[in-house]
């Protein structure tokens, strides 16, 4: 496997069915709620000026709908919302002056728009803007042909205002967001690790039948600290997409998905290992081969090499002495062969167990082997 499919599940698509997912992602920082702000005051001030339609009111909620933090996903939001808008808007108009609004033409006209809706391979938040501009219409009641067209123009004004204010002066992408989560990601790891050798082997008494170790909720936790990453990851590429304040981004990508792959990779091995310690260590009828001191060595010499290559807790997530890495290394493999040469001239029941635990952590020895820490 090449790097590139190594890591090809990290990166979002850009085409243009990948845009027709995109899907509103929060109102964000303050400047982007003055950017909303302004455009939909100017979307307003527009459509009141050229717009017939006696309420006024689709163009600016149209800007405001599709007004979002990236170009890439600005263009999504709003092929689906003017599409979306558009169509509920012309359909229902012709149907309620067709039948006129009655409490089973209301029900047909939603009945039908849900059904076109779920068809369309959108977002949800795209496929529910037909629905929401039928139920819109409905409840205004019948009105002249003209006046209807003119609230689809008015779903088109707001669509365009909606795209220059981000595409004319883009947000600048953020990779110091990615960045953050990523060091959020590596410490959340270690401190689980760290979590495991404080408390196995250390209980008075055995753990109940239902009872587990406090390092499990810990791990557990991992998967969304993990997924927060990658969605950080997702939207810094995003937003660089057809962004003139983002070039030369892109072309570090791929080494920052590698490096949440890599890092993602260690986090598994250590959510194995939280479940092999918490069935061996402080356990009724448990007597691990691996003593809770020599668990708790391997896990120190572990969290030091991991300090080494990926940096220590609040500090960015990079190598900081390759020497010193390759003793480390040198000295975890010495350490485990010891280990392992130990427990297999045992000859006991556990010794799968044992050696297994101890192959974990020399995986994530040899992923941080791998890991690109160090600056070229």
């Amino acid at each position: 496997m090449d790097r590139s499919q190594d890591i090809d599940d990290l990166l979002p698509g850009l085409e243009l069915s990948d845009v027709l997912q995109q899907r509103p992602l929060g109102l964000g920082s303050v400047r982007h709620v003055v950017r909303v702000a302004i455009a939909v005051t100017v979307s307003f001030v527009l459509a009141t000026a050229i717009s017939k339609s006696t309420l006024g009111i689709f163009a600016p909620i149209t800007t405001l709908l599709v007004v979002q933090a990236s170009p890439w996903t600005t263009l999504g939001v709003s092929i689906q919302r003017i599409l979306g808008t558009g169509i509920g808007v012309l359909v229902a108009s012709l149907w309620v002056n067709l039948v006129g609004l009655t409490w089973w033409s209301f029900a047909i006209g939603v009945f039908v728009s849900l059904l076109v809706a779920r068809a369309l391979p959108w977002s949800i938040g795209g496929q529910m803007q037909i629905p929401v501009a039928v139920i819109f219409v409905l409840a205004l009641g019948p009105g002249s042909l003209s006046a209807d067209l003119w609230r689809v123009v008015d779903v088109v004004i707001g669509g365009i205002i909606g795209i220059g204010a981000v595409f004319i002066y883009p947000p600048r992408p953020r990779p110091e967001v990615f960045l953050g989560s990523l060091a959020e990601y590596r410490d959340a790891v270690a401190q689980t690790l760290a979590a495991v050798g404080r408390e196995s082997g250390t209980h008075a008494t055995p753990l109940g039948d239902h009872q587990l170790h406090d390092y499990v909720a810990d791990s557990r936790r991992l998967r969304d600290v993990a997924d927060k990453a990658r969605g950080n990851l997702v939207r810094l590429v995003e937003s660089t997409r057809w962004n003139l304040r983002a070039r030369g981004l892109d072309a570090g990508f791929e080494d920052l998905a590698l490096r949440l792959r890599r890092l993602t990779g260690i986090g598994i091995q250590v959510r194995g290992i939280v479940g092999a310690t918490n069935r061996m260590y402080d356990q009724a009828a448990s007597d691990p081969l691996l003593s809770a001191d020599d668990l708790r060595e391997l896990i120190a010499t572990e969290l030091e090499l991991m300090a080494v290559v990926l940096g220590r807790p609040g500090s960015p997530v990079a190598g900081t002495d390759r020497d010193a890495a390759d003793r480390l290394d040198a000295q975890f493999r010495q350490q485990m062969r010891a280990l392992t040469d130990r427990i297999v001239d045992m000859r006991r029941d556990g010794t799968l167990e044992a050696v297994s635990l101890i192959g974990r952590f020399d995986h994530i020895r040899v992923q941080l082997g791998d890991y690109p820490s160090w600056q070229a």
